[in-house]
């Protein structure tokens, strides 16, 4: 597994399975706001992996 924004797949389900267990169907618009944020920051490479978990949070979550 790599580290920092360069995540493979699985650690994205995993941190994506991690917030919907924090927050339940809230997890989505969390992901959301969170990828928001930090494309307002103009953090291009933590705003990919944001925009990766909010995908995949969305495909979990049906």
């Amino acid at each position: 597994m790599s580290t920092g924004t360069n995540l493979d797949e699985e650690a994205v389900l995993a941190a994506a399975r991690g917030l919907i267990v924090r927050r339940g169907p809230a997890a989505r618009d969390e992901a959301a706001a969170r990828a928001a944020e930090l494309e307002r920051q103009a953090r291009w490479p933590e705003h990919a992996l944001a925009v990766r978990v909010l995908n995949a949070v969305e495909k979990l979550l049906g």
